[in-house]
C-alpha cells in the first residue's frame, strides 16, 4: 500500500502541504507558509535527495527531512523534520522511513546521524532508542514575551553579523550552538541575521544574533557576570516581537534558564539530543 521513496523531483508544495497536516495535532504545530518553510529548510541544508517520503499512489502522507552539514568539526546528518498524516499512523512508516534514509546516508561519509525530541513524546524517545540513537544532550526551549515590568537596557549595539568579528563570541558561548543553530547557517544567509550586544565588537560583553523576520534568537551568549545584561537585550528584543523564540539552551546553563523563567518567558518544552554513530 505505502511506497518509500526519495523525494528529488517532488515539488515542494506538496512536501509543506504533508509537513502541516503532520503536525496538525502537535504540541508544537508547524504553521508556516510554503515560503517560509522552504527558507528554513533551505537555510538547514535540507537534502531532499536524502530525505524520503510515504506515498500512497500519489499522495504523500509521511516525511522524513534529513538536513546535512559541518557540525562542530564533522560532516554530520540530522533528521531536520519528520511527520505522519494522522490517518496514517501506526503503520510503521517511520521505521521503513528511516530504514530506506539509512541506506542513503551510509553511502556518504557522514560521521553521525542525529535529531532532535521533545522529552515528553516518550513513544518517539523509546522508538529512537531502539533504532540505536542515545541522548548525549538535553536542552530547555523557550517563547513568548518578558513580563511588562521587565527591564531592557539603552546601552547597547545592534548590526548586520557580516559587519561584526563572529569570532569574538567563542569565549562568551556556555555551549556550542546546537544544529539547528550552528554558524554554518548564519555564515550561508548573513542578511537574514542581525547581532544586538553590549560593550564592543573587540570586548563584547552579551549578545543575542536573531532573525530578523521573525525574532528567533539563533546564538547567545556572555562573559562571567554579565547573565543582567543578556537578560535586558532578550526583554530588548521581546519589545519588538510578538512571539521571540530562544531554543536549545544546554541544561547545563540552569542560570541562564532560570533567568528566563524570571524575565516571563514561556519555557515550553524540554528537548533531547540524540545521535547515533557510524
Amino acid at each position: 500500500m505505502y511506497e518509500i521513496k526519495d523525494l528529488s523531483g517532488v515539488e515542494f508544495s506538496k512536501v509543506a502541504a504533508c509537513m502541516r497536516d503532520a503536525f496538525s495535532d502537535y504540541y508544537v504545530k508547524m504553521e508556516l507558509g510554503d515560503e517560509a518553510l522552504y527558507h528554513r529548510f533551505h537555510s538547514e541544508n535540507v537534502r531532499y535527495d536524502l530525505s524520503c517520503g510515504a506515498f500512497v499512489e500519489d499522495e504523500l502522507v509521511a516525511v522524513l527531512l534529513n538536513a546535512v552539514g559541518d557540525y562542530n568539526g564533522e560532516k554530520v546528518a540530522f533528521d531536520a523534520a519528520t511527520g505522519v498524516v494522522p490517518a496514517h499512523r501506526r503503520k510503521g512508516l517511520y521505521s521503513k522511513m528511516m530504514d530506506f534514509c539509512m541506506d542513503l546516508l551510509k553511502q556518504h561519509n557522514f560521521a553521525y546521524y542525529g535529531l532532535e525530541v521533545i522529552q515528553t513524546n516518550e513513544p518517539a524517545v523509546a522508538t529512537y532508542r531502539k533504532m540505536g540513537l542515545e541522548v548525549i544532550k538535553e536542552y530547555a526551549c523557550f517563547r513568548g514575551n518578558a513580563r511588562e515590568s521587565a527591564k531592557g537596557t539603552e546601552d547597547f549595539q545592534e548590526l548586520p553579523i557580516k559587519e561584526f568579528p563572529l569570532e569574538k563570541l567563542v569565549p562568551l558561548v556556555h555551549d556550542a550552538p546546537s544544529f539547528e543553530n550552528r554558524t554554518e547557517i548564519l555564515q550561508f544567509f548573513p542578511d537574514d541575521y542581525l547581532i544586538m550586544f553590549t560593550g564592543t565588537p573587540d570586548q563584547c560583553e552579551a549578545f543575542i544574533i536573531y532573525q530578523k523576520d521573525n525574532g528567533h534568537v539563533k546564538q547567545w551568549g556572555r562573559r562571567e557576570g554579565k547573565l543582567p545584561e543578556l537578560g535586558q537585550l532578550m526583554v530588548n528584543l521581546s519589545g519588538r516581537y510578538q512571539d521571540v523564540r530562544l531554543h536549545n539552551i544546554n541544561f547545563t546553563d540552569q542560570e541562564l534558564i532560570a533567568h528566563l523563567e524570571e524575565l516571563g518567558f514561556d519555557h515550553f518544552c524540554d528537548q533531547y539530543e540524540m545521535k547515533m554513530d557510524w
